[in-house]
C-alpha cells in the first residue's frame, strides 16, 4: 500500500467529506479514539471537514460534537439539505413532491414495510413498530406518531422517506421501486436495512458541488470517504474518493483508494500534514 500512502501524501486538499455510519462510525456507532484529534488537525491545516450523511440534522450534530465538530457546513438527507452545523440555518432544502411522496407511502402500505417521513426535521410514522421504535433509538431522534402518513405528506412536503426492512429483502425491493420511480425520485439503500427516497435531484455530490460553488473551492481537490452505495456518486465525484474496505465490491470499486475505517485517522493525518508543509 506504498502508492495508496503516496498518493495520500502528495494530495492537496481543500475539503474532506465523510459519510458517518459504517465510514467514521462503527456499525455499534462507536468510532477510533484517534479520529477527533485528526478531524481537529484537518481544521488547522485551513482543510474544510464536511460531514454528508442519510442522517437527520438533529441527529447528525449530536454525532459531529462528539467528534468534535461544532462548526462549519454538514450534508443531510443524503444530499437534500445543507445547513450551518453551528447555527443550524438551513442553507440549502430539497423536499420530495407532495404526491410523489404520497405515492410511496401507498406503495410501502401496500407492501407491508415500514417507512418513515422525515418533515421539517422531525421524525414521523404511522405506526409505532419495532422497525420504528430500534431506528429512533439507534440515531437518537424522538418519533412522531400520526394516524394517516399519506395525508401528513400531503400537508408539509418530506425532505425523504426511508422504507424499513429486512437486508435480504431491502436487497430484493431495491431495483424494483428504482425502476418504479425511475428519473422522478432518487431512490438509494445506506444502510443493508434502510431503502432512501428523495427529490430525484439530490445526491451527496450535488450537495458537494453547490458547496464548492459557493465558497470557491475546486472539486479537484475534494476528499471525499465512504462505505455505501449511496457514497458512490461523492466516490467517483471528488477528486480523491475513499472507499472503505469493509463496503461492498461495488463501493470499494467506485474509489480511488480502499482503505480500512481504521485506517482514517492515519489518512487524516497525512492530509492536514501535506496542508501544512505547503503553506
Amino acid at each position: 500500500m506504498a502508492s495508496d500512502a503516496a498518493i495520500v501524501s502528495h494530495f492537496v486538499a481543500e475539503v474532506v467529506a465523510c459519510d458517518l455510519d459504517g465510514t467514521l462510525l462503527a456499525p455499534d456507532l462507536s468510532y477510533a479514539p484517534e479520529l477527533p484529534p485528526a478531524l481537529a488537525h484537518l481544521r488547522a491545516a485551513g482543510i474544510a471537514t464536511v460531514l454528508c450523511t442519510g442522517r437527520m440534522f438533529v441527529s447528525a450534530r449530536k454525532v459531529a460534537a462528539r467528534l468534535g465538530l461544532r462548526q462549519g457546513l454538514i450534508v443531510c438527507y443524503q444530499g437534500a439539505m445543507v445547513l450551518d452545523l453551528s447555527s443550524g440555518e438551513r442553507l440549502l432544502h430539497t423536499t420530495m413532491d407532495t404526491e410523489l411522496a404520497a405515492e410511496v407511502v401507498r406503495v410501502a402500505r401496500a407492501l407491508g414495510r415500514h417507512v418513515n417521513a422525515y418533515i421539517d426535521d422531525r421524525l414521523f410514522v404511522e405506526d409505532l413498530s419495532d422497525w420504528a421504535r430500534r431506528y429512533a433509538e439507534h440515531v437518537e431522534v424522538e418519533l412522531n406518531v400520526v394516524p394517516n402518513l399519506e395525508e401528513a405528506v400531503m400537508r408539509r412536503p418530506p425532505t425523504k422517506l426511508v422504507l424499513l426492512t429486512a437486508a435480504a429483502d431491502a436487497e430484493q425491493l431495491l431495483p424494483h421501486l428504482q425502476e418504479r420511480w425511475q428519473d422522478r425520485l432518487y431512490v438509494t439503500r445506506s444502510q443493508p436495512e434502510y431503502i432512501e427516497i428523495a427529490d430525484a435531484t439530490v445526491s451527496k455530490s450535488g450537495a458537494l458541488e453547490w458547496l464548492c460553488a459557493r465558497d470557491g473551492l475546486r472539486r479537484e481537490r475534494v476528499v471525499a470517504c465512504g462505505d455505501g452505495m449511496n457514497d458512490v456518486d461523492m466516490l467517483r465525484w471528488a477528486g480523491l474518493g475513499i472507499a472503505m474496505a469493509e463496503a461492498t465490491p461495488p463501493v470499494r470499486a467506485a474509489g480511488d483508494l480502499v482503505v480500512p475505517r481504521a485506517d482514517l485517522p492515519a489518512v487524516f493525518e497525512d492530509l492536514a500534514a501535506t496542508a501544512v508543509r505547503l503553506r
